[in-house]
């Protein structure tokens, strides 16, 4: 049985996070973490059966656990639009709390195992589907109340979270337009700029 809640299992994760980022996951051993966070080899497996298992974890703490103010959003009493801009909000402090490197991210696309955890994939569609289902409620309140115009929400939806989706690609990943565009890295742009434009597609 794996070790729960104690002072060694945070270091192992502080330590493999930091080596996530700066080393890349698909470059960083067992053995790496064990040494940055001082302690045996074996000692990291009396806590984690596998490296898959170290970035589960992290997922679900460093990620998943940003979106919880999501849940409390639907009961709040806030018009569709401010609801909407609270949604956007938690959507881009996540992205900005954490730098990724570009070479994490690759690691992570398109060499590592990680994604082929049947956990770690359960886990980030129970996330994908909350973010949705959220949203989804929030359009269609505003369209039942008037707030927004008669479209089909479930389109809305999913054309609002490509958005988003994208913004956050070009604001806070290494991604840039200009490689294919003959235009700048607009890095200018703020959260409340894509608000606003979303909002007017769905007025009235």
């Amino acid at each position: 049985m794996m070790k729960r809640n104690s002072l060694k299992r945070n270091r192992i994760l502080d330590a493999a996070y930091d080596l996530f980022i700066g080393k890349g996951y698909w470059d960083t051993k067992i053995i790496d973490i064990a040494d940055a966070a001082g302690i045996g080899k074996g000692t990291v497996y009396e806590y984690f059966e596998s490296k898959e298992d170290i970035f589960l974890e992290l997922f679900e703490t460093k990620v998943a656990s940003g979106y919880e103010p999501l849940s409390e959003l639907p009961e709040k009493d806030l018009s569709g639009a401010d609801k909407l801009k609270e949604y956007i909000d938690i959507e881009l402090t996540n992205a900005s709390k954490y730098t990724f490197s570009k070479n994490f991210l690759m690691d992570l696309m398109m060499k590592s195992d990680a994604f082929r955890n049947p956990k770690l994939i359960e886990a980030i569609h129970k996330l994908v589907s909350k973010k949705f289902a959220i949203l989804y409620g929030i359009i269609e309140n505003g369209i039942k109340n008037g707030e927004f115009r008669e479209t089909d929400p479930m389109l809305a939806t999913i054309s609002i979270m490509g958005a988003v989706n994208l913004f956050i690609g070009i604001h806070y990943l290494p991604f840039d337009p200009a490689e294919f565009l003959s235009v700048p890295n607009q890095l200018d742009w703020s959260g409340d700029e894509l608000f606003k434009l979303i909002l007017k597609g769905l007025e009235p």
